[in-house]
């Protein structure tokens, strides 16, 4: 009794956390959508950039907001399955600038939540080839990696501290982690 209460506790998480779990019905994204579905082949704009800017903010040039989401899920004998698919959120992310080298330092950090949610998937796929069934362990596993994907990306942020240098070890750094996690990659269906 005790493990179905928490299945359905874990269940109506899922549907009302909004920065983790939040369902999307459909695997593509529309023109005219608030997020954009992180892709090798899709490079942010400043025109994705829509948020007013919080003048508050006077260390801060540009503000990216991206969350890694859940957007499918089941159970297939007893075995939970996701879908997790980064995103880029338009109307939550701002710029006071234009130009080249921040909006590289902005693409950085999108690319490092696609870092995380390869990461997730990984461990997902590791779960369930041993037959892992206790949605808990998901939970537990999926918190665990979004705190270390904030932290990883605070740590970006002070590493490079508008320094060119370190700006570009760090994309280096990165591209060489997708790179190496490129089997976890979603690629959408066209």
């Amino acid at each position: 009794m005790y493990k179905y209460i928490v299945i359905l506790i874990f269940i109506m998480f899922m549907c009302r956390s909004s920065f983790f779990f939040r369902q999307n019905k459909s695997n593509y994204i529309k023109q005219d959508s608030d997020e954009i579905l992180w892709s090798s082949k899709r490079k942010l704009i400043w025109d994705d950039f829509m948020a007013i800017p919080d003048t508050n903010q006077t260390n801060l040039a540009a503000l990216t907001s991206a969350k890694i989401q859940i957007t499918e899920n089941c159970v297939e004998n007893g075995i939970p399955k996701y879908l997790l698919q980064c995103y880029f959120v338009k109307s939550q992310s701002w710029t006071k600038v234009n130009d080249k080298l921040t909006l590289l330092h902005e693409q950085l950090h999108f690319d490092i939540g696609e870092l995380f949610t390869r990461k997730i998937r990984k461990a997902f796929d590791s779960l369930n080839s041993k037959k892992i069934k206790d949605y808990l362990i998901y939970e537990n596993l999926y918190f665990t990696y979004g705190k270390k994907n904030e932290s990883y990306q605070k740590l970006y942020d002070s590493d490079v501290n508008f320094n060119d240098i370190n700006q570009l070890k760090w994309e280096k750094k990165i591209d060489a982690d997708l790179l190496k996690l490129k089997k976890y990659e979603y690629i959408p269906k066209e």
